[in-house]
């Protein structure tokens, strides 16, 4: 754990602010995601709503944890070509 804190605080402050958009970016689509999937809840329209909900949220949940492993790999490869 202590080395995970430590991988995280030496990344460049270019890919930090690169992973925070991402992140954001994510959560803005889980936001998204939760508001269809309560219109589904309270009016139920059709199982497609359903559907589309339930994609969307997990398709947030995968571009988040993509951008900060890719955000971390990048500050790895980063670290490897100024050694």
């Amino acid at each position: 754990m202590k080395q995970l804190l430590l991988e995280f605080k030496n990344i460049d402050c270019s890919i930090l602010k690169l992973m925070k958009l991402g992140i954001k970016f994510s959560f803005l689509i889980s936001i998204i995601s939760i508001i269809i999937l309560f219109t589904y809840d309270f009016i139920y329209t059709s199982p497609s709503t359903y559907y589309i909900g339930i994609s969307l949220f997990k398709s947030s949940l995968f571009f988040m944890v993509g951008f900060v492993i890719c955000g971390f790999a990048f500050s790895k490869i980063k670290n490897e070509l100024k050694n």
